[in-house]
């Protein structure tokens, strides 16, 4: 599912969201149920910004959550 948000200015700068959920990094395309939804992501990029932050958030089974310790 991909989702797009964007937050008017208020007290800080205006932003926008691009979510991706249940998506498939391969190759570094992005891919969710209907299928390749990179050019999507893409497009939602402002063509004014060279570079971009990416955050990945993935959520672990129970069972490995504090195993790192």
């Amino acid at each position: 599912m991909l989702s797009i948000k964007e937050t008017p200015s208020k007290v800080s700068a205006p932003k926008k969201t691009i979510t991706v959920k249940g998506a498939i990094v391969k190759d570094l395309k992005f891919f969710d149920e209907t299928g390749d939804i990179t050019s999507d992501v893409l497009s939602a990029i402002p063509e004014e910004f060279e570079s971009i932050d990416l955050k990945i958030t993935l959520e672990l089974p129970e069972e490995e959550v504090g195993s790192e310790e």
